[in-house]
C-alpha cells in the first residue's frame, strides 16, 4: 500500500512559524531587558551618587575656604585681637555684621583672649528658636556678647543693635562663659594654622555646628566662626528623594547630618544607626554589587571619602531601596509585557493575512525612492525582502543613492573651496585686512551655536536645526566681505591724505624746491642788478625759512593723524595762494581718460602752489545710482567716483578718508549684497545674502547700506555683526592699529550695544555662553587676554 505523504501549507505554517518566533523574542527580550535595565539603574545611581559625592565635597570646600578667607582677611587687622568693653564700640563692628550678612549660613563671629575677655557678633536672624531664646524685638538684627571683669566680677554684657548698628537694648549679667576654657580656644593656641572642630551642640540654637578658629599671630587672642550644620542639612535634602537615606560623617562614627532617617527611641543620634554598614566600612568588606541586607530590607550602598585640606576627612554613605532603584523598570518591563501581549493578540490574524501580501516591499521601495528626491541620500537603505528582483532594486537604488550623494558632496566642496579662495583673496588683498574673512565664520558659527542651545528670551524659538542651516550661515560668513574685491587697494590702504596710486606729496615738495630756486635766483639777480649783496641774502634766506615751514605744516597735515582745526584748514588755504611758472606741457604722456578731464593750458603758465582743479573731479556713472535704487539702498552717493584735490584732500579734519573715499569703502556692503543676489544659490542657501548684507547694519536705522531695523534683521544677521566688529577689535596682524585687550573689546561692544548699534541681547549672550572666553584662548595673543568682570555688563 502507497505511503501517504504528508503536506504543510504556506500560511500556517509562516503564521505558526512567525508566533514562535516573536514569542521567543518577547522572553528573551523581556529577560534580557530586566537584566540590562538592572545593571543600567545600578550604573545611573552610582552615577548619580558620584554627583551628589562631588556636589557635597564642594560644598564642605566651599564651606571651609569661604570660612578660611574670612579668618584670613580679619587676622589682617589689628583691631581683630580687640575686645571691646561696656559703652565701647568694636572697630570692626561693621565689617563683621556686612561679614554675617553676606554669609547667612554663619551664626556667629567672635574673639576671646587667654584672659577671659569675649566678644561676639551673632546673627539674631539666623534661627527662630534664637529669636525666641532672646525675646528678639521687631527692629533688633544683631546681638553682642562682651565678657569682661569689671570690679572684680566677670560680668556679660548683651546688647540688641538695629541694622544700622544703633542699640535698641541692652542686658547685663554675672558672665559663665570662659572662651579660654573652650576646646576651639585651647586647639587653636596649639595650631598654627585654621583648626576646624568636631560638630557639638550649639545651646542657644539647640543644634549642631561647626566652629573654625585660629590663633592670631603675636596675640593671645583667638579669632572663632560658628556655623549652624542647618544650612549643610537643607543642601543635602535637595540631593535625594524622599525613600533614599543620606548620612555624612566623620571617622566613621561622629554624625554630622543626616537626611530621611528617624531615629529610634534612646538612640545615640551622634552614632552612625546602621551596625551592618559600620561592619562593612571598617572592615572594607566587599559588597556583591554594592547590596546590602538592612530589617529584611535590600538597600544599595554607596560610600564615598570627602576630600578636605583638615586631616579628619568627612564620608558621606547613601542608602537606597533596591525597589525604589528598579521601579520605573519593572514597572515599564510589565507594562510592556502587557502591551506585547495585547499586540500580539492582534498581530495573529495580521501575520495570517500579511502573508498573501507582496506589495510592502514595494511600498518600501518607493519610500525609498521618496528619500532620493528629496536628497536625503544618507537616509536611503536596503529594504528587508526575500524576493530576489526587489532585493537587487533595493541595492540599485542604494549604489544610486550613494553615488549621488558623493556627486553632491564633491559639489559642495568645489563651491565651498571657491568661497573661501575669494575670501582669501580679499585678506591677501591688502595688508590692513588680515584674516578678517577667514576668523569672522568662526566666531559666526560659535555665537549661533551657543545661541542654538540657549532657550530664553530672543533665543528660545531660535535653532540652526540641520547641517544644512549651519552651512548656509557658514557660507554666508566667508562672503560677509565679498564686495571688498571691488574696493582698490590705494583707497583702501590710503595711509595720507595726498595718497592716490602714490602719494602726491612728493609732487607738491617739487613745486616747493622750484620756488626756493626760484627765491635764490632771484637773489642774485637783484645783486648783479646793482642791490645791496648782505640785505638781499638775508631776505632770501627769510624767505626761504617761511618756504620750509609752510612745506613742513603741508607736510603735517598729510599725515592725517591729528584732527585739523579751522585756522590749521586756513593756513593750507593761505598757502596753495602761493604761486609758481610752469612751463612744460602737462597735457603729453597722458592717458584718454586724463586727456579727457584735463583742461589744456598754454605755457608759461603762472599756477597756484595747491589747486582743486576740474581734473582732480572723477565722475561717477550714473547707471550705478539706479543700480543702488533697484536694490533698495539707502545711501547718500557722493557727486564724484573720487575727488583728487590737493586743497581738498589736505584739508581733511580727521584721517586720511575724504568724503568719496569713504563712501567707496562703505560701498564694499552694497557690492557683496549686489554680488550675492544675482547668484543662482539653491534653497539650502537663500538666506545667505541677507545674512553676509546686514552686518553693517544697526538696530536702529542708521546703518548702511539698507538703513534696517532690528526688526528687519534676522538673528543671524545680528550675530555676524557682533563677530564683524569683534574681530575688527581684537585683529592682532594689522600694521595701521595695536591690537585691542579683551575688556578693552568687550567695553567697546557694551557702548555699541547701549546705542543700539549692535544686539544687546547677542552681546550678553555672548558674554554669558563664555563664547568670548573660548575664542580669545584660541585666536588672540597671549598679552591681549586680560579679565573680564561681565557683571558690569549683564
Amino acid at each position: 500500500m502507497k505511503k501517504t505523504k504528508f503536506y504543510i501549507k504556506i500560511r500556517p505554517t509562516i503564521s505558526f512559524i512567525l508566533i514562535a518566533l516573536i514569542s521567543s523574542v518577547i522572553v528573551v527580550t523581556l529577560s534580557l531587558n530586566y537584566y540590562f535595565s538592572k545593571e543600567l539603574a545600578f550604573s545611573a545611581t552610582k552615577e548619580k551618587f558620584d554627583q551628589i559625592s562631588q556636589k557635597v565635597e564642594q560644598k564642605v570646600k566651599e564651606t571651609d575656604k569661604r570660612n578660611n578667607d574670612i579668618i584670613s582677611i580679619f587676622e589682617l587687622y589689628k583691631a581683630s585681637e580687640e575686645t571691646a568693653l561696656k559703652n565701647k564700640r568694636h572697630p570692626l563692628l561693621p565689617l563683621l555684621t556686612t561679614t554675617l550678612n553676606n554669609n547667612p549660613y554663619i551664626y556667629a563671629l567672635y574673639v576671646g583672649n587667654k584672659n577671659g575677655n569675649f566678644y561676639e557678633v551673632i546673627n539674631l536672624e539666623i534661627s527662630k528658636k534664637l529669636e525666641e531664646k532672646y525675646k528678639k524685638q521687631k527692629d533688633e538684627r544683631w546681638l553682642i556678647i562682651k565678657i569682661y571683669e569689671e570690679e572684680g566680677k566677670r560680668v556679660q554684657y548683651e546688647e540688641f543693635l538695629n541694622k544700622n548698628l544703633e542699640q535698641v537694648r541692652s542686658i547685663k549679667k554675672e558672665a559663665i562663659y570662659n572662651p579660654s576654657l573652650r576646646p576651639w580656644f585651647l586647639e587653636a593656641l596649639k595650631n598654627n594654622d585654621i583648626i576646624k572642630t568636631k560638630p557639638y551642640m550649639y545651646i542657644n540654637l539647640e543644634a549642631k555646628g561647626i566652629t573654625y578658629a585660629k590663633a592670631i599671630k603675636n596675640s593671645n587672642s583667638v579669632f572663632g566662626i560658628d556655623i549652624s550644620l542647618e544650612s549643610i542639612n537643607n543642601f543635602l535634602s535637595n540631593q535625594v528623594d524622599s525613600k533614599s537615606q543620606l548620612f555624612l560623617f566623620k571617622n566613621t562614627q561622629e554624625l554630622i547630618a543626616s537626611i530621611n532617617y528617624s531615629f529610634k527611641k534612646n538612640e545615640n543620634p551622634n552614632l552612625f544607626p546602621y551596625k551592618e554598614i559600620l561592619k562593612v566600612l571598617n572592615k572594607q568588606k566587599v559588597l556583591k554589587e554594592n547590596i546590602i541586607k538592612i530589617d529584611n530590607i535590600e538597600y544599595f550602598l554607596y560610600f564615598s571619602k570627602i576630600d578636605s585640606k583638615y586631616s579628619e576627612k568627612e564620608d558621606l554613605v547613601i542608602l537606597t531601596p533596591i525597589e525604589n532603584i528598579m521601579y520605573s523598570f519593572t514597572k515599564k518591563i510589565y507594562y510592556s509585557f502587557f502591551i506585547t501581549i495585547v499586540i500580539l493578540t492582534f498581530t495573529i490574524p495580521l501575520i495570517w493575512y500579511s502573508t498573501k501580501i507582496l506589495v510592502n516591499p514595494i511600498h518600501k521601495l518607493a519610500k525609498e525612492n521618496e528619500k532620493i528626491i528629496n536628497r536625503n541620500f544618507e537616509k536611503v537603505e536596503n529594504i528587508n525582502t526575500n524576493i530576489k528582483e526587489l532585493h537587487e532594486l533595493s541595492n540599485s537604488l542604494v549604489n544610486m543613492s550613494n553615488s549621488l550623494k558623493e556627486y553632491e558632496n564633491k559639489q559642495k566642496e568645489l563651491m565651498d573651496s571657491f568661497i573661501k579662495l575669494l575670501a582669501n583673496a580679499i585678506d591677501a588683498k591688502s595688508k590692513y585686512t588680515g584674516g578678517h574673512c577667514e576668523r569672522v565664520p568662526i566666531l559666526t558659527m560659535l555665537l549661533a551655536k551657543k545661541a542654538s542651545e540657549c532657550k530664553e528670551g530672543i533665543f528660545k524659538e531660535f535653532e540652526l536645526k540641520n547641517e544644512e542651516e549651519k552651512r548656509e550661515l557658514s557660507v554666508a560668513a566667508w562672503l560677509h566681505d565679498c564686495g571688498k574685491i571691488t574696493t582698490p587697494e590705494y583707497v583702501v590702504d590710503k595711509a595720507t591724505k595726498l595718497e592716490t596710486i602714490y602719494n602726491r606729496i612728493h609732487e607738491i615738495r617739487t613745486r616747493f624746491e622750484v620756488i626756493h630756486r626760484d627765491i635764490t635766483i632771484k637773489m642774485y639777480e637783484n645783486i648783479l642788478n646793482g642791490a645791496n649783496e648782505t640785505k638781499e641774502k638775508q631776505k632770501a634766506k627769510l624767505e626761504q625759512e617761511e618756504l620750509i615751514k609752510e612745506f613742513e605744516a603741508i607736510a603735517k597735515a598729510n599725515i592725517g593723524s591729528e584732527f585739523m582745526t579751522d585756522e590749521d584748514i586756513e593756513k593750507i588755504k593761505e598757502i596753495s595762494k602761493r604761486t609758481w611758472i610752469r612751463n612744460f606741457d602737462n597735457t603729453i604722456g597722458l592717458s584718454n581718460e586724463e586727456k579727457q578731464r584735463l583742461v589744456s593750458i598754454q605755457t608759461p603758465k603762472i599756477e597756484n602752489l595747491l589747486s582743486d582743479k576740474l581734473e582732480h573731479l572723477i565722475k561717477r556713472d550714473p547707471s550705478q545710482i539706479k543700480e543702488y535704487d533697484k536694490y533698495n539702498f539707502k545711501i547718500e552717493v557722493p557727486e564724484y567716483l573720487y575727488n583728487l584735490g590737493e586743497i581738498y584732500n589736505l584739508t581733511i579734519k580727521k584721517g586720511t578718508l575724504n568724503t568719496e573715499e569713504r563712501f567707496k569703502i562703505n560701498e564694499h556692503m552694497a557690492m557683496t549684497i549686489i554680488m550675492l543676489e544675482q547668484l543662482p544659490f539653491p534653497e539650502g542657501l537663500k538666506k545667505v545674502p541677507e545674512y553676509a548684507g546686514a552686518h553693517h547694519e544697526t538696530l536702529i536705522g542708521t546703518g548702511y547700506p539698507r538703513k534696517l531695523t532690528k526688526e528687519q534683521m534676522s538673528i543671524p544677521a545680528r550675530i555676524m555683526a557682533v563677530a564683524d566688529i569683534f574681530e575688527a577689535l581684537t585683529a592682532s596682524d594689522r600694521p595701521y592699529k595695536d591690537a585691542k585687550t579683551l575688556s578693552e573689546s568687550i567695553k567697546i561692544l557694551n557702548f555699541m550695544a547701549k546705542d543700539k548699534h549692535i544686539d544687546e541681547d547677542i552681546f550678553k549672550l555672548f558674554l554669558t555662553s563664555g563664547a568670548y572666553k573660548e575664542y580669545a584662548l584660541k585666536y588672540l595673543k597671549k598679552e591681549q587676554i586680560d579679565e573680564v568682570d561681565i557683571s558690569k555688563y549683564i
